[in-house]
């Protein structure tokens, strides 16, 4: 690795990368690497599944009562509910904006909006009108909406930019979006299919080139992001606007002063504070490296990050992350790290994004997900980079939830998928022992896909 960057604020620093001894300057600092992939959007629920969106654990795993508060909800309002399903919140917004007000509750199945009419009159509630969209129009009148919500339905947008415009459209002068996405960041989200949550970097580089602002970032809720949204050229909305920034953007131009510190083996930590007077949401890339001291591990993200800054308060930050050398102890809280933005190492970049997105597919079968353990991801790491055998890592990757031979197959699989021949590695030397034993239908696909030769 070559070129860390350094802080804004940082003392210089002293580090053995390769056999170069560099001392570290704020004149090394460049600009940010952008390295972006297409996100590929889910599958959307089916109305079968109606049920699970009615379920009693919604009110303390979501929090919807403090949702609403949040968005202040007042009697004349217009709201959406796009992406609607049975009406769980529309249902619970209609008596908030009664007398005057009333809820489209819009959604591409029209099950989904018989299941609400029934639900609605079973609870007496009035002021709900269902509307039948399609994939890329939300079919809602122009300039009339005040609110719109959408809990945790964005990541299934078939075609997300002409939804984006569509609601964009439709919202009235003042108009705001309350939008719900469960965090891909910290694992809060991890029991989830993995294309069903978002993380931070990923709404805001979809929503803010389609003309919205972001007015809040809200992480009171036990696994979800709450985004609150207003258009762009909209001068009305109170409050100050708060502006996304990379990591690295932000060390350039001076915005943040940071430091990033080791932890442990499985995440580092970011000291970091905002100097530039604006209220900053701050994300960084999955795959972006961290060059620890010499005799250290050095470390990769294994996830997308994010930081709300909307004060001149510092903040402890925790990045999900792997080691990158085995032979070597994690840096401690006293060791300082620079971070490297993943496009200088683009294979392992790679690898952690298709870690991030966490599906696959053998030939053409249905889209298949992976477990999300720092194990399997600490193994993939190492395969990729140090070409170990299974005896090697074997000890160091499995646990009780997912056996070695589970966490080192998914982990060829990633491999894989990021363009790695696993073939070639001597891991695959070892095959038939670690997939003989398998019950996994997926797996044993893949494995039989990749033995049968082209």
């Amino acid at each position: 690795m070559t070129d860390p960057r350094t802080l804004p604020g940082w003392i210089a620093l002293s580090l053995v990368v390769g056999l170069l001894t560099p001392v570290l300057t704020q004149a090394q600092v460049s600009e940010p690497d952008r390295t972006e992939r297409h996100r590929v959007p889910a599958d959307y629920m089916s109305f079968r599944g109606a049920q699970w969106l009615e379920r009693a654990e919604r009110v303390a795993e979501e929090r919807p009562e403090e949702v609403l508060a949040t968005m202040g909800l007042e009697p004349g309002d217009v709201v959406a509910d796009i992406g609607c399903g049975s009406g769980y919140y529309a249902r619970r917004m209609a008596p908030q904006v009664a007398p005057g007000g009333r809820v489209y509750c819009v959604d591409i199945q029209r099950e989904m909006l018989d299941i609400m009419r029934d639900l609605a009159a079973q609870e007496g509630v009035e002021g709900v009108v269902p509307v039948l969209s399609t994939p890329d129009d939300p079919k809602l009148p122009a300039g009339e909406v005040d609110w719109i919500i959408l809990a945790d339905v964005y990541h299934e947008m078939s075609d997300y930019q002409a939804m984006l415009a569509g609601m964009r459209a439709s919202l009235a002068t003042g108009g705001r979006v309350a939008l719900l996405e469960y965090r891909v960041e910290d694992g809060t989200g991890d029991h989830l299919k993995a294309d069903h949550a978002m993380s931070v970097r990923q709404v805001l580089d979809e929503w803010l080139p389609a003309g919205f602002a972001l007015v809040d970032l809200h992480e009171f809720l036990p696994g979800q992001h709450l985004f609150i949204l207003t258009g762009a050229d909209d001068a009305t909305v109170p409050g100050a606007r708060a502006q996304s920034v990379d990591l690295f953007d932000a060390m350039a131009r001076g915005l943040v002063e940071a430091e990033v510190r080791g932890r442990d083996d499985s995440s580092v930590t970011i000291n970091i504070r905002n100097l530039s007077g604006a209220r900053l949401v701050v994300t960084s890339p999955v795959g972006m490296s961290f060059v620890a001291p010499e005799g250290h591990r050095d470390m990769v993200a294994r996830r997308d990050g994010w930081v709300r800054l909307f004060d001149d308060e510092p903040r402890t930050w925790q990045l999900r992350a792997v080691g990158r050398q085995r032979d070597l102890a994690p840096a401690g809280a006293d060791d300082t790290l620079v971070p490297v933005p993943p496009g200088r190492n683009p294979e392992l970049g790679g690898l952690m994004y298709a870690m991030q997105v966490g599906t696959y597919q053998v030939a053409d079968s249905p889209l298949l997900y992976m477990p999300r353990a720092h194990g399997l991801e600490q193994a993939a790491a190492w395969i990729a980079e140090l070409d170990p055998t299974y005896d090697d890592i074997a000890d160091d990757v499995g646990d009780d939830r997912l056996p070695a031979q589970y966490a080192v197959a998914f982990a060829l699989v990633y491999c894989d998928l990021a363009g790695i021949d696993v073939t070639a590695t001597q891991m695959w030397d070892d095959h038939e022992r670690i997939f003989g034993v398998l019950r996994d239908p997926g797996l044993g696909a893949w494995h039989q896909l990749k033995t049968a030769g082209p």
